[in-house]
This record gives structure tokens, sequence and C-alpha cells, in this order.
């Protein structure tokens, strides 16, 4: 909708002295100039962060929207500027999404400025057309005429329709069909405040509106973003509601015979009663009932399809009541609405700890109470069980009518309630959903206080255990600062509760699911005093649980070398870690394996001598690898094997000194032998390349189980690589970028270690031929692995060609068959069929079309082409 209208404005986001140089200061933004009505623009940005300028001419009393499409930007803000820098119009933008700056009004003549404002990583392009918007359309209209149908013809255009209205008269409003798809559709009074409305998809409604005063009134029609085309649209004279009254008990039939009509039913009732409206019979598919009270307050709401009733509603006061039925639209017809007094509540005492009771509850409307006496201060309980009821919600009710505690209570539920507010006397509440019927078993505990045991760390296990649903469970230890402990909470019978760590002030060190049992790894005090361990049981549950806190002593320690040997470290208490110590000097390059491992799951990495990660831990069971990394400084690294939960047991680990193979080869030579022996160490093959050649390397029989390869520049620069080489591997042909030294990484996966013989192919210029339509077949024949072909032919536009290709030894190949212009006409990805059919494809435009044709791997071999 159009940002002009004064009673939209407020709805409109409108940003100022935002992005005027969100980019770096360093990067200037690209500017592009653009026509008011013209053809769309593309700007294209190409560094990180660097914004765009779309400038255009204005003249005062035109109109301009601003679309953006085919946006590969990321995000961005979009404004648009008038003459002053003055920002009109503000919004967020992102790839894939419509943006629209909504129709502005140019007051002066000049340039102004659509401002692409990139997020500091975005870049890449948009297209950006600025839209003349012609005047809006006006329409006359007199109040009950048959619909009319109203037409925009350019983005950013709205309509108005414009009628006559008095002071009381009541109007409905119906957009019953449409182009336009999504739009604003507000009803405006003289002044231009809303009435109603809002944004809809047709058919769009604007329900009754009564109106304020004699004068001329608009129905603004505002298409989204770009849209423009018909709506059809009429104002209705909606009559005076129906009424009708009931008496308690008898039906009272109801019929609305125009658009917007609602119906009333009065009724006369007392403060106290429980009363069940029920609407049946009804016409209407959709729709609201609303129980008001005789000043007009609203009791109960609801939705109301073709049955629907507001059960058990309390009244307040004493006299007329009033029952609306709202008919959603412009629905029309019949229903029956029936009053009736819902039976009084049940009603029942409980006795805190004492045996349960039921509350049954046998008619629709009717809820069930057990009442007791409360003193301040005491914790209670509530468990429901045993209940017949579809749906209901149990509640807990201070003497005051305040809700302490509520649930969803059908068949069981519980409610707890920590502390109570004040003497006095208690309820526990039962309301069915609707008019469902039926039983629930309640029992009230007075819950004691929390559960306490103490533990000594080191000591022996102590036994926790709760009584009563409600009651939690405190374990207490005493701890001086930086002592370690490990708490282990085990042989638990809850279904389901937490626990939490908490120091002596109180903080939460850390919580965890416990049910069965948990641990808590606590490391160093940080402060003396009694630290807690605190179970809090969900829900009613109730049982006993061990807890072990242990008394952690220093990690244990071993020390080793790089190349030193296997060494074996244990940990025997839980929490403890075990530590592996080597020196190691600046630029050294080590790597690390594991084995043997008996914790069942343990966490492994290497930290520098400051205590940093130089390697972030990973998962280590059994046995594991720290792949080859440099130490950044002289001193202690330490290897730390940190077992899971309350694990315990040994590991051997060992330290290698590592140093890379390195060979010598020639591109387009003979093969070179590689061999690694120390886990971690990769093999470095090192060839002279010159700018402008095309090389491929290829792999073959390796022994390491699994490695990769990769093929660098001389400044280091990874320009192919290729995984998953088992025996053999294969990175396809690229182009070295300058003279120089390369080199081709092959790093064996984890700790392998083996043998593999290494090619570098130097690979010539593609093999080409050329075919006639309808001629004789012509073959091409690829003898170096990584090298391509291709087949070309003469085609005019609109002629169907069909290509046959027989593949001889090839393997999967790509085939993709291009137009004189590059365009795309067909293709076949990686197919190894001994013969391949492309087509029948017509060709789009007439000179020389290119089929070309790329293994997929090393395989060499010939293709033979038949052009028809």
């Amino acid at each position: 909708m159009r940002t002009h209208i004064a009673v939209l404005a407020a709805a409109t986001l409108i940003l100022t002295g935002l992005g005027a140089t969100a980019a770096s200061a360093a990067v200037a933004p690209v500017e592009v100039t653009a026509k008011l009505g013209g053809d769309p623009v593309t700007v294209r940005t190409s560094e990180p962060g660097q914004d765009a300028v779309v400038t255009f001419q204005g003249e005062a009393g035109r109109r301009a929207l601003v679309e953006l499409t085919d946006i590969r930007f990321g995000s961005m803000w979009l404004y648009l500027r008038d003459t002053t820098g003055a920002t009109l119009r503000a919004v967020s933008c992102a790839d894939g999404l419509e943006c629209v700056l909504d129709t502005a009004d140019l007051t002066v003549s000049g340039r102004y400025t659509i401002y692409l404002d990139a997020s500091p990583l975005s870049f890449g392009l948009a297209t950006v057309r600025v839209h003349d918007v012609p005047p809006d359309l006006r329409a006359a209209y007199t109040i009950g005429d048959p619909a009319t149908t109203l037409t925009t013809e350019a983005p950013g255009q709205d309509a108005y329709l414009v009628f006559k209205g008095r002071a009381g008269q009541r109007v409905f409003t119906r957009v019953s069909a449409g182009t336009v798809g999504t739009m604003a559709a507000y009803l405006l009074d003289p002044r231009g405040a809303a009435l109603g409305g809002g944004v809809c998809d047709v058919p769009c409604d604007i329900d009754v509106v009564a109106l304020p005063e004699d004068g001329e009134y608009r129905l603004l029609l505002s298409p989204g973003g770009v849209r423009a085309g018909s709506l059809t649209v009429q104002v209705l004279d909606v009559p005076e509601d129906i009424a009708a009254i009931a008496k308690l008990g008898e039906p009272a039939a109801v019929t609305t015979t125009a658009a917007g009509q609602n119906a009333r039913v009065f009724f006369e009732a007392n403060a106290g009663d429980k009363v069940t409206v029920a609407v049946s019979e009804s016409g209407f598919t959709t729709g609201r009932i609303t129980l008001y009270a005789p000043k007009g307050e609203t009791l109960a709401t609801g939705d109301c399809t073709r049955n629907c009733a507001l059960t058990g509603v309390p009244l307040t006061s004493s006299g007329t009541h009033t029952v609306l039925l709202d008919p959603s639209g412009a629905q029309t017809g019949a229903a029956v609405v029936t009053i009736t007094v819902s039976a009084p509540d049940v009603i029942t005492e409980v006795i805190p700890g004492g045996p349960a009771v039921t509350l049954r509850i046998s008619e629709a409307g009717q809820n069930a109470a057990a009442l007791f006496d409360g003193l301040a201060g005491r914790h209670m309980s509530a468990v429901f069980s045993k209940g017949t009821l579809t749906g209901a919600t149990a509640s807990l009710r201070a003497p005051d009518g305040t809700v302490l505690a509520s649930a969803a209570c059908q068949v069981s539920c519980f409610l707890d309630v920590p502390a109570l507010p004040a003497d006095g006397r208690y309820t526990i509440y039962v309301d069915p959903d609707g008019s469902h019927t039926g039983s629930i078993v309640v029992r009230l505990y007075d819950v004691p206080a929390d559960a306490a045991v103490r533990a000594v760390p080191g000591g022996e296990s102590v036994l926790l255990t709760t009584d009563v649903p409600g009651q939690n469970g405190v374990v207490e230890f005493a701890l001086k600062p930086g002592e370690r402990t490990f708490v282990q909470l085990g042989s638990g019978t809850y279904g389901s509760a937490t626990a939490q760590l908490r120091d002596p002030a109180g903080a939460v060190l850390g919580t965890q699911p416990c049910a069965s049992g948990c641990v808590f790894d606590s490391g160093a005090a940080t402060a003396g005093g009694v630290h807690r361990i605190a179970l809090d049981p969900q829900g009613a549950e109730v049982g006993a649980i061990k807890v072990t806190v242990y008394a952690v002593p220093a990690d244990s320690l071993v020390r080793t070398a790089p190349g030193g040997g296997a060494v074996t470290a244990a940990t025997g208490t839980p929490g403890q870690s075990a530590l592996i110590a080597f020196e190691a000097v600046a630029g050294q390059r080590v790597s690390a394996r594991l084995g043997g491992g008996t914790f069942g799951a343990a966490q492994a990495g290497l930290r520098r001598p400051d205590g940093s990660w130089l390697v972030t831990p990973v998962t280590c069971a059994a046995a594991c690898f720290l792949d080859t990394v440099t130490a950044d400084g002289a001193g202690t690294y330490t290897l730390v094997v940190d077992p899971s939960g309350a694990a315990t047991g040994t590991i051997t680990a060992e330290v290698f000194d590592v140093t890379d193979a390195a060979y010598d080869a020639t591109a387009g030579g003979d093969p070179a032998g590689i061999t690694t022996v120390t886990p971690g160490q990769n093999a470095v093959v090192s060839f002279r390349g010159g700018k402008g050649l095309r090389v491929s390397v290829r792999l073959t029989a390796g022994t390491f189980g699994a490695a990769g390869i990769a093929l660098r520049g001389p400044d280091g620069a990874t320009l192919i690589s290729a995984g998953s080489c088992g025996t053999t591997c294969f990175a396809d042909a690229v182009l070295l970028p300058a003279d120089g030294v390369y080199s081709v990484l092959v790093n064996p996966s984890g700790a392998a270690a083996g043998t593999a013989t290494l090619q570098i192919h130097l690979v010539p210029a593609d093999a080409s031929a050329t075919v006639k339509i309808g001629g004789d077949p012509a073959s091409v024949s690829i003898r170096v692995p990584g090298q391509n072909a291709s087949v070309t032919f003469d085609g005019a536009a609109g002629q169907a060609v069909t290509l046959t290709v027989a593949n001889a030894g090839l393997g999967a190949v790509t085939y993709q068959l291009r137009g004189p212009d590059g365009a795309l006409l067909t293709s076949r990805s990686g197919t190894s069929a001994a013969t391949v059919t492309l087509g029948p494809v017509t060709l789009t435009a007439t000179g020389t079309q290119t089929l070309s044709l790329n293994p997929t791997t090393h395989a060499l071999g010939s293709a033979t082409v038949t052009a028809t």
C-alpha cells in the first residue's frame, strides 16, 4: 500500500541517517544511471561490502516506484533519496525475495538516488527498475449499487472507490474478484483515517462499519509490490442486526439476510449462574460467538462453525445478557441458540496428606472443586490420576482466587506450589473443556522440607531418597579452595529428574538430566565451603538415587619425546585426566597416535606450553590419531586424555617427529615412486612448470588405505585436489598460472603410511574433429589423462539435430552441446554407456556448434560422432 496515505504512514518503515557509507571507505560505490519509466539497469559489485548507486532524473509532480529483481547480492538495505540526500523510502532486501521501494512523490525536479547499502560480506549483482507511477484511479460509486471493477495499469498505482455516506449508516465492503494477488484494502473516513481493513487476498471483506458522520468516504485498494490488475468491489448497506429474546432452556431461532448483518439473542439471568450457550443448525460455516454481560463486558468468546458452544460461563451480574453471532465475511443464514443454566459445581473437601478424593462431573458446564485449609509458607502438591475427562484444566487457587499453578489434565497431571502465600481456604479446581464430563482422582500432599544427606569427598556413597511428590533432595559436601571432586549419581529410580551442582553462594555450576544417573566433573573448587547437588524430580516422581563424591588427585603424568616410542598413561579416579608431556621447539612438526584405550570413551587434544589448545579435543575411544601440527613456540606440549563420565583406565600414546618425504619429478616424464613411514608424514613431489602449460596428476598402486592429493602452485595455493584415494585417484587437467616450482602433496589419512606411484602428465590441446550433418562419422582420440575432445559442425537456427556417440574405452564421459554463442543446448553427465544419443536438439543460432567430451577419470580411448 502507498505510504503517501496519512492513515497508513505509521505502518511503513522509513529509516533516515542509515547507509551513508556502510561499505569500507576504501571501496568506492559502483554508480549506474537509470531513467524514470525506462528499461531496467544492472548493477554489479566485486568487493565484499561494496555499495552501489543508481541515479535518475526526477520531475516535480511525478511519482516513482523502485523494483529490484534478479538479486544475487547477499543482504543489503535499499534507500531512495531525494535531491538533498534525505531518505524518502527504505527497505531491507535479500537474494531471491521481491524487493520494492513503494511509491514516492517527487516534490522537486533534480537528481534522485537509489542506494544499495551492502552488508560487510555481500557483493554481486541486482537489476534495478524505476517505474513511472501514473495518478491513482478514482471511481464514483453509490452504496448498494452492483459490484464494479477497477483496473490498475502500472506498478505503484492505487485505486479509490469514492462514495457518499451518512452518520450511523452501516456498510459492508467486499472485494469478490481480482488479479493482483495480495493487496491492502482500507475504508477511509472523510479525513483519511482508517475505519477498517488490512492486508488480504481475494476474496477480501471489511466487516460492517458504522459511518461516524455525513461526508465523502473512500475505499483504498492498493496492490502489493509491483502488481497491477483488476479488482471487483461492492459496498453494501447493512440493515440493523437481527434480534431475538430467549428463555433459559428454550431454543431461539435467528436468521440473517444481508452481508455483514449479525444476530443478537437476549436473555435474563442472575449473578452466580453458570450458563452454556449452544448454537445448532447453523447455516454459517465460520464465525464468532460472544457472550456479553448486562453492561457490555465480554464474558466469553470463541470460534463458531455450524455447531458450537460457550460452556459453563459464570455470570458476574444480574440482568439482560447478550449473545452475539458474527458470521464471517458475507455469509448469511439461520441458526438456533439455546441457553441453559449449568448444574452447580461439585464441591468436596480434601485433607493434606490424607486419602485421595474422586471428583465426578456429570453435566456439561459443571466444574469440580476440592477445598482445604492451608498455612502460609507450606509447600503443597496435588497428584491427579485415573481421569476420564476428554479435556480439562486443573488449577490450585489461593483464597483470593489467584491461580498459583495449573496444568492440562485429562487422565493425569501434577500441580506443585512451593510456598502458599497466606493462611486461608484454598481450592483445587477442575474445569472440563467444552461440554466434557467424567471423573478424576486427586490426592493432596503437604510436602516436607528437601531430603538432605551429607557426603565426604573420597568417602562412601550416600543414598538420597525423596518420599513425597514435589519433594526435592540435596547432597551436601564441604571443600577447600582448589580441592578437585567428581560427583557420580547412579542407580536412580526416577522416571525424570534434573540435578544441579551449586557452589557455596548458590551459583549453578552445572545442570544435568538425572533420572537413573548423571555425573559432574566439577574440577577444582574456586571457593571453600559447602557445595551441593540439588535433585529436582519432575512432576509427581518419587524415588532414590546413589551419590558418590570422589576426591580427585592430580592428573596422572608421563613424559616422552617425539620419536621416543610408546608410553602408557593411566587414570585411577573418575574425573582424573591422563597427561603425556613432551618438549618441542618452534617450527617442529609432530603427530600423535593413541591406542589400546580402556576408557570406553574419552576426548584427546594437544595443549601448547601456555595451556591453550594447539589441537582441540577429538573423540578417542580405544584409539585415535592427532594429525601433524607445527609447534609455534618452544616449550612443554601436553597430550590431554580426558575420559568421559566416570570412566577410568589406561591408554598408550606415541608422539612422532614428522618430516615430509620430498621427491622430484618432471611434467610429462616418468612416474615417481613415493614412500611415507611416519604416521602423519606426507609426501611432496616437486616439478618445474611453465605458465600456460596444462597438467594432470594420477596416483596409482597406493598402499595407504586412504589418502588425498593436492596440486599446489609456486605460492602454495591449491590449484586442484582429489580425495578418497585408495589404491588410485586422479586430479583433472589444470592450467598452470605462472612459471615456477609446483608440488603435489600426498596426504595419507590418519596414521597411515605406505607407498604409491605418482605421475604428472603434460596434457596437450584437446583433440578435435569436424562432422557434417548427414555426413560421415568423425573420430577423436584422447591419448593423455586429462585431455578432452570436441567435435564441431555447422547448423542453422531452428534445425533439429541428433548426435550419436560411440564411446570406445573412455569410461564415464560428460557431454555438452553448445551453440555459436556458447549457450548450452543439451548435456549428459558422467554416462559410461557405449552408445550415447543426444537429441533431437533444435539449434537456436546459425553457425558452428560444438560438442565437448570430458572423461570424468584418467581413461584413454576414442569416440566416434555421427550427426543426423
